[in-house]
């Protein structure tokens, strides 16, 4: 049957006597008395039914039971003190799960201003295909994230960060090769898109065309690899109008209908149910929501965060 040692404190006294092989320095040490240092350790020979110390004439020394125990009492008490020098860094630490495009059009411009306020975060940032809320486990994968779609995630913590407007493009090259002058047109395009065709199915929906069963797509693996397609002629896409803002001002892209379109499609800030933010973690997602409706990209129109 194992020993149980019903006194932790015993141990680190042992520890302390151990190391310095008096009684009174280790007291000193504990900033304890000699008589209590003296009482754990016959409470833990006790215990243990063994002697730990004996005297010599230069003071207390380790028998062999005694030898052995502090080499693992050693250890062990390394490892606590890693194991809490990692909690108090977990503490401080975010793991976050960001899709490229929002990170790196919309959320690194503004990081700055978030580790300026908070200077003991330490940001862990990891990209996901949007298959965040998704995931079997999405809490081992990160505390909170960024996903893209309707917002209707069983199991997460949802918030919209702002209403969005898609804007339909192509290059210059392309539509010269497709005229484009009605929806209707885009039905003998070359549709590209990330996930699935639920944003192109909603904007043919919304324009009363239909879909054609035999038409032309090109299913990309994230928002930038579409981005860079799009540029290069293989297709026209939907964007979020702000996320392509610069490709357009640069004449990389066009707009064939000189127009935005509505849609139920947005980002999303979401944790997973239940979730037990840090403090840190905590500060984020309170610092992404205020800076979501202070800093929203130009053009979108304003929401209410519940």
């Amino acid at each position: 049957m194992p020993v149980v040692i019903r006194n932790i404190n015993s141990i680190q006294v042992f520890n302390a006597v151990a190391d310095v092989q008096n009684v009174t320095r280790a007291a000193q040490l504990l900033n304890s008395s000699q008589s209590a240092v003296s009482y754990h350790i016959k409470k833990l020979e006790a215990e243990l039914d063994t002697a730990l110390f004996r005297r010599s004439a230069s003071g207390l020394e380790l028998t062999e039971a005694g030898s052995i125990l502090a080499g693992h009492v050693a250890r062990g008490l390394e490892a606590i003190r890693t194991g809490i020098d990692q909690a108090a860094s977990r503490a401080g630490s975010i793991e976050l799960a960001l899709l490229p495009m929002f990170a790196s059009r919309w959320l690194s411009s503004r990081l700055g201003g978030l580790l300026e306020a908070n200077p003991g975060v330490q940001l862990s940032i990891k990209n996901h295909n949007n298959n965040y809320a998704h995931m079997a486990n999405p809490e081992r994968f990160a505390d909170l994230g960024i996903q893209w779609g309707r917002g209707s995630w069983s199991n997460f913590e949802v918030t919209k960060l702002w209403p969005e407007r898609l804007v339909v493009v192509c290059s210059p090259a392309y539509l010269a090769a497709h005229p484009i002058r009605e929806p209707s047109d885009l039905a003998s395009c070359t549709l590209l898109h990330v996930d699935d065709t639920r944003m192109w199915e909603e904007w043919f929906a919304d324009n009363d065309v239909q879909l054609p069963e035999t038409r032309s797509q090109m299913m990309l693996e994230d928002r930038h690899f579409q981005l860079s397609s799009t540029i290069n002629g293989l297709g026209i896409s939907l964007f979020a109008s702000w996320a392509v803002q610069s490709e357009l001002e640069r004449g990389d892209l066009v707009n064939p209908f000189d127009r935005t379109f509505g849609t139920s499609f947005a980002y999303h800030l979401i944790i997973p149910q239940n979730a037990d933010l840090s403090p840190s973690a905590k500060a984020f997602h309170d610092w992404l929501l205020k800076t979501s409706r202070s800093a929203r990209p130009v053009g979108q129109p304003a929401t209410r965060h519940s």
